[in-house]
């Protein structure tokens, strides 16, 4: 529906090395070609995120309803390593996604 915010099912889970992050990446012809924007610009998947299932949120930016079918190309995927500091002690057990990480 117009304006709304939905996240958008892809069937998927990556599983990935602890200093690996996935970069979900809006395709560039989206909001011209189907009125749909990545909501959070760019969607961060973490290593531990693994075996759920990683969606896209998208916002519709138009004023009629927008369907995305099966198969369509809406996102893409970026793969980055990145440095773990040697004295990292963060603990616990991913709980969800989304802004699950805290406030601060």
């Amino acid at each position: 529906q117009p304006g709304e915010i939905k996240l958008v099912s892809t069937g998927l889970a990556v599983q990935m090395e602890q200093d690996d992050v996935m970069l979900l990446i809006d395709r560039s012809s989206n909001p011209r070609k189907r009125g749909l924007v990545l909501s959070n610009s760019v969607g961060v998947i973490d290593h531990d995120y693994f075996p759920s299932e990683f969606m896209g949120m998208f916002t519709n930016i138009t004023d009629k309803p927008v369907t995305i079918e099966a198969g369509q190309r809406i996102m893409q995927a970026v793969f980055v390593k990145y440095d773990l500091v040697d004295d990292d002690n963060a603990l616990g057990h991913r709980t969800g996604g989304f802004g699950s990480t805290g406030d601060k």
